[in-house]
């Protein structure tokens, strides 16, 4: 149970990253949390409505995965995990289509953001990039300063 517990927080820090805390109401992406926790700066600091192209882009594209393949893994993984004989293969399975998924939605997410910046003049990008060093040194949206390590 702790290795699913460890394995569930970790994949859960993967979904939270790109969207924080929206995915957990199903927010802008639809139930299509995987994403991007480095990518937190740079979409916390986009316009409203580019915010939501972003978000609408990965929610509205039908190839991703949703919540119920993301269950679906899940409960694949706690099976692998509760069998008599532990199945290292099975397990390994699981978590190659989990980070499948995790990268799908970042490619998505990924593009979009690209195409938005790629269309910013220079002077608006200039401010856009000024927004992405405020949201970063905050904590990648979370108004949460970085450790010092």
């Amino acid at each position: 149970m702790k290795l699913l517990l460890g394995l569930s927080l970790s994949l859960n820090l993967a979904v939270i990253g790109l969207v924080a805390g929206f995915v957990l109401r199903g927010g802008p992406l639809g139930g299509k949390g995987p994403g991007m926790g480095y990518a937190m700066p740079y979409v916390m600091a986009l316009p409203q409505e580019d915010r939501r192209r972003v978000f609408g882009s990965v929610r509205n594209d039908p190839d991703l995965p949703g919540r119920g393949a993301r269950r679906a893994a899940y409960n694949d993984m706690v099976a692998a995990l509760d069998a008599d004989e532990f199945d290292r293969a099975a397990v390994e399975a699981v978590l190659l289509r989990q980070s499948r998924g995790v990268a799908d939605v970042q490619a998505v997410a990924q593009a979009t953001w690209l195409e938005i910046v790629a269309e910013m003049p220079a002077e608006e990008r200039r401010a856009y990039a000024q927004r992405v060093r405020e949201v970063a040194r905050r904590g990648g949206g979370r108004g949460k300063p970085d450790r010092k390590d």
